[in-house]
């Protein structure tokens, strides 16, 4: 967090951050919830979640060609005003009384679309104003914004809905997104990313694909990631469903949980922004990798509150571990001009965690809530002793460096 305090345009960028992780995070919250409260139904929950994860799915891959050729700081802001938008008028579906299943889903897969556009955008642009040199403590700081955000904000959603209407935690989203997009509008010095040579977006899209699968280390990164949403994150569609029909908590149950779960990240992400530069990296992310399904299977099964909020803090403590590790490989594992399209890649794996819904909350329906947590929290540890040697020894350098073979 020193960097925040050092660089003032890193520390602009990252105010508008945390604002922005307020909208997030408060959508996080109330959206599945809206879905359980429309439907009743934990697939129908999972299935919103689904939508909107194919949303971002399929636009990261041409969402990567935009970063790479306009000006970051401009997709961001045009992005956080579309979500703005779709807030507010869901806002005012609720109030009037007609919200339906339908306008729910619909929600989900634009907000997933423009999320597709922001979260490359914003990566690439923490790089650009922090440095390389300064890439761990910045990330960890970004994750350290994003944890905050989830410990102030879930409760206060959950407080909102309970006490007042779901539709004014929409009201409160949209303010969020558009505030940010101000503050950032104020960050100075950023331009179109420079280009190597001229090509269409085509040959742009088709570069960055072949790049991404010939290259082995970012192949093994991006499969990395993609098990850990498939399995590991899909947990995240079910907490509305843990909240309400396992522990019985209710809305405000869910943003206790939630915010559990970011102080548990809080928590690694500030000792990983206050550390030095870390030589074993790869050890560093397994660890966190193994934990993160160990942990999920152990909340999965708690049927208390309290406990369960230590639980899931525990999990998003090695989570945050792993992902800040592993997103600081990827992005020193490639050249600048591809950065944009790598980075789409990635958001691609995150919005397989939406689309995970759809199974999640089938096997949920068929075993249970709890059961389908914990199966992808299995997956997770056996995948990961299964990793465990080749990945500490892949990225033991200080820097990712040629593999001679994959």
């Amino acid at each position: 967090m020193l960097l925040v305090l050092r660089n003032a345009r890193f520390r602009l960028l990252w105010i508008s951050l945390a604002i922005n992780y307020v909208g997030l995070m408060t959508y996080i919250t109330v959206h599945g919830w809206l879905a359980l409260t429309v439907t009743d139904s934990a697939f129908w929950v999972g299935a919103t979640a689904g939508v909107g994860g194919l949303g971002l799915m399929a636009s990261s891959v041409v969402s990567g060609v935009l970063v790479d050729r306009l000006n970051r700081k401009k997709l961001i802001i045009a992005a956080q005003l579309a979500q703005a938008s779709i807030a507010l008028v869901m806002a005012a579906l609720i109030f009037t009384g007609h919200v339906a299943l339908w306008h729910v889903m619909m929600a989900a897969f634009l907000d997933g679309t423009f999320l597709a556009i922001k979260m490359p955008s914003r990566f690439a642009l923490v790089l650009d104003v922090a440095g390389r040199e300064n890439l761990l403590k910045a990330t960890a700081a970004n994750f350290a914004a994003m944890t905050m955000m989830g410990i102030a904000i879930p409760p206060l959603a959950g407080y909102i809905v309970e006490v007042h209407d779901v539709a004014w935690a929409y009201v409160m989203m949209s303010s969020a997104f558009v505030l940010s997009a101000v503050v950032l509008a104020f960050l100075s010095g950023v331009t179109r990313s420079a280009r190597v040579r001229k090509a269409s977006p085509l040959q742009d899209l088709t570069e960055g694909l072949r790049y991404a699968v010939s290259n082995p280390q970012v192949r093994a990164l991006i499969l990395l990631t993609l098990t850990s949403e498939v399995f590991g994150w899909a947990h995240e569609t079910m907490l509305p469903v843990m909240a309400g029909k396992v522990l019985d908590a209710g809305p405000r149950g869910l943003g206790y949980l939630l915010s559990a779960g970011s102080a548990g990240a809080l928590v690694s992400t500030l000792v990983l922004s206050g550390k030095g530069e870390i030589r074993n990296k790869g050890k560093v992310m397994t660890v966190g990798y193994v934990g993160f399904g160990f942990f999920l299977i152990l909340f999965a099964q708690s049927p208390w509150l309290p406990l369960s909020m230590l639980l899931l803090a525990a999990a998003y403590a090695s989570v945050a571990v792993y992902e800040t590790t592993l997103s600081t490989l990827l992005q020193t594992a490639v050249p600048d001009e591809m950065r944009g399209r790598v980075l789409s890649l990635q958001s691609f794996t995150w919005g397989v965690t939406g689309a995970s819904g759809f199974h999640t909350g089938a096997v949920a329906v068929l075993v249970g809530a709890p059961l389908a947590i914990s199966i992808g929290g299995g997956v997770l540890i056996l995948n990961g002793l299964r990793m465990v040697r080749g990945l500490s020894r892949r990225f033991l350098e200080e820097q990712v460096q040629p593999a001679a073979g994959d």
